[in-house]
């Protein structure tokens, strides 16, 4: 393992521990699973105590970068955003009115990955793009499950676009976007309106992947957005 001079403090020399630890997890090639030395091993490693590495173990978890579990030694996690996650969790909580933010931001990503997705779709992934969208007509006004199946439609074209960093900003979003499907649906439920102009949109979307023109692809998807966003700020109601 590679060591360098480590700063004083246990602050600081966990942080640094943490960078060290993670910078062995990508040197070695360990994949989820696998295991990380010992404590005791990685403490004399680094000439630190035990207490510090507990600490960078403690922030790795959270991260997301590791998994520790009791009596056992950690493990490397599954890559996941947590931070990512976290952020736009509380700064949805903040304040309500970043909902607009939010939908600029999914025109921006979403509307890119489905011009990729239209390139690199399979026969396979459209198929099931196809039958979650057969459940949404089957389950009516189910309001909980309509909401599930549209963030699995949205979330199965941008892995579809086969770019790891849309898929994870994507799936960090997954609270913040529930919650904004919910009241996007509530909302269109409250003017007396129907989902069938979202699900048109979305049988479109379907068709446009299906030819595998990326230009029209992100033609309909951003013209889907654009409606979800019209919605959120009551265009319709002026």
């Amino acid at each position: 393992m590679d060591t360098e001079a480590l700063p004083r403090g246990r602050a600081l020399l966990g942080t640094r521990v943490a960078a060290l630890i993670t910078d062995y997890i990508r040197k070695q090639g360990l994949k989820e699973g696998d295991e990380l030395p010992s404590e005791a091993r990685l403490a004399e490693e680094y000439g630190v105590s035990q207490r510090v590495v507990r600490d960078a173990f403690r922030s790795l978890s959270q991260q997301g970068v590791i998994r520790t579990r009791q009596g056992k030694r950690a493990v490397v996690s599954e890559l996941r955003p947590v931070a990512v996650h976290s952020y736009f969790r509380l700064a949805m909580e903040a304040d309500g009115s970043a909902i607009d933010e939010l939908v600029e931001m999914r025109l921006a990503l979403e509307t890119k990955a489905a011009g990729l997705a239209a390139a690199r779709i399979t026969d396979r992934e459209l198929e099931g793009l196809r039958a979650l969208l057969e459940e949404a007509d089957a389950v009516g006004d189910d309001l909980r499950r309509r909401v599930e199946l549209d963030l699995a439609f949205h979330l199965g074209i941008v892995k579809a676009a086969r770019n790891r960093f849309f898929t994870a900003v994507l799936e960090a979003l997954s609270d913040v976007l529930a919650n904004e499907r919910e009241k996007g649906k509530e909302l269109t439920e409250f003017l007396g309106e129907t989902h069938a102009e979202s699900d048109a949109e979305h049988k479109a979307l379907l068709l446009g992947l299906g030819t595998r023109d990326a230009a029209l692809a992100e033609q309909q998807m951003r013209a889907h957005l654009e409606r979800v966003q019209r919605t959120f700020r009551g265009d319709d109601l002026e």
